[in-house]
């Protein structure tokens, strides 16, 4: 169960400093990760597909991840055993959490109504 933080010091607390990879194939919905993001004091990378995002975490070190369930080239299943195997904390938004019911993964899932306040919350609970 998550446990939202009330107060935005300790959210910002969590994520200050932290490198997030955000895995999001819609621009919209990743700019405003993005920019929630940094007025947390975190530093995000934005890869919109699988290919890109199994590339980027091949070669840079991340603290966490936001995983859009549904990419352009398919599920992110791929992209959730890579990050489980290497131990990095994750969170998946998808709109069909429906679908989610047969991924077993651990990490909190949330719904793409979810808001960017919501979703950094939900990563700052698995970062802590």
């Amino acid at each position: 169960m998550l446990s939202y933080h009330r107060n935005p010091q300790d959210l910002r607390a969590n994520l200050d400093g932290k490198q997030i990879l955000v895995i999001e194939d819609d621009p919209v919905i990743a700019a405003d990760y993005h920019f929630r993001l940094r007025r947390l004091g975190a530093t995000d990378t934005i890869e919109p597909s699988n290919r890109r995002a199994l590339a980027f975490l091949g070669t840079h070190h991340v603290d966490a991840a936001i995983v859009d369930y549904h990419l352009g080239d398919g599920p992110c299943v791929p992209v959730i055993e890579f990050l489980t195997s290497l131990d990095i904390p994750f969170i998946v938004v998808s709109g069909d959490t429906f679908a989610m019911r047969e991924l077993v993964t651990g990490a909190p899932v949330l719904s793409k109504l979810a808001t960017s306040t919501e979703v950094c919350q939900a990563l700052s609970d698995v970062l802590h």
